[in-house]
């Protein structure tokens, strides 16, 4: 045991090592993604859990190997898709969703296999029940979700093993028993996860991503050619990622059990170190927009572009050092982050404050779980029934999203049944995992599932010229399986790369060979019939659109980032904690409309000249919480020019009026430009252009009214 926890320690180790000597190339590579993938965080890749999965799925081909019972195959699937369906959380949450997986993939999986045994039917009838119960899991969250949709993917796999009653029809699905409560079993005796793992885990994202801020500002800032757009786009990705993480970070805190937090030295340092993360991030905001604004009268700017590769360097620093079991970052860093603060200071020209925090952050803490497991038990089920009342309507988007799934499933089935498709479940698991509540969602996940085929079937041929052994099958099936899990969180199309040829050695095993180059073609020509029907669906089978409320959302990022400016300006009459909750929502509205502008544009294939306009607002509203964050840092805290905070305070009260309809909203005032700071100069430039941006849109929108009607 005492070795097994050195190689984690090893392991993670040479994670953070590996994540500094790339992290730069990862960065560029995630900058120049194509635009039908949604995502590359390399930050986030997990190399336990990688681990942790091969090992399970490995193991149970081994002992199929040495047994030579090629039916173990079932058991290494069992195993891996168990190692999917660990939710994050307390290590009861763990067990809870390992173990229902177990039971009722095995339950729910067996009932399929004998209902395919009594006929073609049954079969269709059982596809189409535990496809959209499966896809109904959503409702009551991303755990039972997850657990759900996978019980539902092993029920369209084992649909192909029909049982027609006889015992020794059920050796496989012991076998796939026994994968799953080896994988569990493993998760909790040898391969333990750390209580504090998750947070730290999410702390280190934190600190990656604001590396990774400092090093595109540092990058801009080289750049002999750079224009509002590039700033722009730096400010909407990496702040977006930035609060993105921070408030996975603040989640993930908030979910440690009571019992871990009490008493806890080292919740305490975790804690403070998520503070000081928010206050590095306000820093930043700060640097970035002094040097946008004043780019090209900086006073040394090639030296400011060292100091933030210097800042970002000492964060990866940091952020290897939460990940691992020290209490707390070294002072030294700190005191480095100060240094260098100062140096950036003098190469912008203009002063910031840069404090560490020496309290820890408040978060939401989680409720303390109840002792006795019937307690625990009857509670869960009084809250699913509550849920499920809640969303028993054709109204609920969550019912239509699991009838979508059903019938989906269910005629992808009927077509690969119809044509003798070989490995068809590949198509039906296919349609059920890329549908999505709208179309937003499924059109990315459906081609990054199918560029992620392609690839992946070239892959798994070439290893077809590699491969022609069981045991050498085991063996390659192992890294496979590792990148699959490690790079999960990273992108579903690199997933799903390394899943496909996964499963073409793992069939191979099952078959006691054949060719790869067929099973891997199978599995592509699949993989893109299910990518049809899903797509097809989602357009045609009661399409769940992004609902219209993107002028809602936009108006709420206004008046957020437009209250944080006001505070900020009155910095000397506002607490800090409340401006530090003003900023977190500025940032969280600016997301959240963003988000919703990004479904938009993929639901409508177009950018019509309202989402043009709401971008350029957005873009501005950056750049306002950008001089929000200089105005609170910079300068003399005493001095409050009241008569521009009372201004951009009437202002937010009118544009939240106007962009309401209401015909009482009173007239945009202006504000004298006389003796005014370069700051203040900004904010009233800044509040100007966006108010003559939103009467422009209110003006087209009324003239395109007018002339439809």
């Amino acid at each position: 045991m005492r070795r097994l926890d050195d190689f984690r320690v090893w392991s993670t180790a040479m994670t953070g090592r590996h994540a500094r000597a790339w992290s730069a190339l990862l960065a560029a590579l995630a900058r120049r993604r194509p635009s039908w993938m949604v995502s590359l965080a390399f930050a986030e890749a997990n190399l336990s859990e990688g681990l942790r999965a091969a090992c399970a799925s490995t193991s149970m081909l081994l002992l199929g190997n040495w047994l030579h019972q090629p039916e173990f195959s079932y058991a290494a699937i069992g195993a891996f898709w168990t190692c999917l369906a660990d939710a994050a959380g307390s290590n009861r949450m763990r067990f809870a969703s390992m173990s229902a997986f177990t039971l009722l993939s095995t339950l729910c999986g067996g009932l399929t296999a004998y209902a395919s045994g009594l006929g073609a039917m049954p079969a269709t009838a059982a596809v189409l029940v535990f496809s959209t119960l499966g896809a109904s899991g959503r409702i009551w969250g991303a755990a039972a979700s997850q657990v759900a949709i996978l019980v539902a993917t092993a029920c369209v796999v084992m649909v192909d093993r029909p049982i027609h009653g006889g015992l020794g029809e059920l050796r496989f699905l012991l076998l796939y028993f026994i994968g799953c409560a080896f994988a569990t079993l493993l998760s909790f005796t040898v391969w333990r996860i750390h209580p504090f793992g998750p947070s730290r885990a999410a702390l280190r994202a934190v600190y990656l991503r604001l590396a990774d801020m400092a090093r595109d500002c540092a990058r801009l800032l080289e750049s002999d050619s750079v224009d509002a757009a590039q700033w722009a786009s730096h400010a909407a990705t990496f702040r977006g990622q930035a609060r993105s993480t921070v408030e996975a970070a603040r989640a993930a805190l908030g979910k440690m059990p009571p019992a871990r937090t009490d008493r806890r030295r080292s919740y305490s340092d975790l804690l403070i170190a998520f503070a000081n993360s928010e206050q590095i991030f306000g820093y930043l905001i700060a640097v970035s927009d002094a040097s946008e604004r004043g780019r090209d009268t900086l006073p040394n700017r090639r030296r400011a572009a060292r100091a933030l590769k210097g800042f970002a360097a000492t964060l990866q620093r940091i952020g290897s050092l939460v990940t691992g079991e020290t209490r707390a970052p070294s002072t030294a860093l700190h005191d480095r982050l100060h240094t260098l603060g100062k140096r950036l200071d003098a190469a912008i020209g203009e002063r910031t404050s840069l404090d560490f925090c020496t309290e820890p952050a408040e978060v939401e803490a989680a409720e303390a779980p109840l002792k006795h497991w019937r307690a625990a038990l009857l509670n869960v089920l009084q809250r699913a029934r509550e849920t499920l009342r809640e969303n028993a309507s054709i109204e609920s988007i969550g019912m239509r999203h699991a009838a979508r799934v059903g019938v989906a499933t269910t005629l992808a089935f009927l077509i690969v049944r119809a044509l003798h498709v070989p490995f068809g479940y590949w198509a039906t698991m296919a349609t059920l995992l890329i549908l999505q509540p709208s179309i937003a969602t499924s059109w990315p996940r459906s081609v990054e599932r199918a560029a992620g085929s392609v690839v992946g079937a070239l892959l798994a041929a070439a290893l077809g010229l590699l491969v022609h052994s069981p045991l050498a099958i085991s063996l390659f099936v192992f890294p496979l399986v590792c990148a699959t899990m490690a790079l999960r969180p990273v992108s579903y199309a690199l997933f799903v790369l390394f899943m496909t040829p996964t499963f073409v050695l793992v069939a191979d095993f099952a078959s006691n060979g054949g060719s790869e180059f067929v099973v891997a073609a199978t599995r592509l020509g699949n993989n893109v019939l299910g990518c049809v029907i899903a797509l097809s669906a989602t357009f045609l089978l009661w399409p769940s659109r992004e609902p219209a409320r993107f002028d809602d959302r936009l108006a709420a990022a206004i008046g957020a980032n437009l209250a944080y400016l006001a505070a900020a300006l009155a910095r000397a009459r506002t607490d800090d904690a409340e401006i530090d909750r003003l900023r977190r929502a500025a940032g969280l509205a600016s997301n959240n409309a963003e988000e919703t502008l990004a479904r938009l544009r993929l639901e409508r294939i177009n950018t019509s000249a309202t989402e043009k306009l709401g971008s350029t607002a957005l873009a501005l509203l950056r750049r306002v919480a950008g001089t929000a964050t200089r105005a609170r840092l910079t300068g003399d805290a005493s001095t409050t020019n009241e008569r521009l905070v009372a201004w951009v305070r009437a202002v937010a009260h009118a544009l939240d009026m106007r962009l309401s309809a209401n015909e009482d909203a009173a007239a945009l005032r202006t504000f004298p430009t006389t003796r005014l700071t370069r700051l203040e100069a900004d904010v009233v430039n800044q509040v100007m252009v966006l108010s003559g941006l939103l009467e422009q849109g209110a003006s087209e929108r009324y003239v395109k009214h007018e002339g439809q009607a």
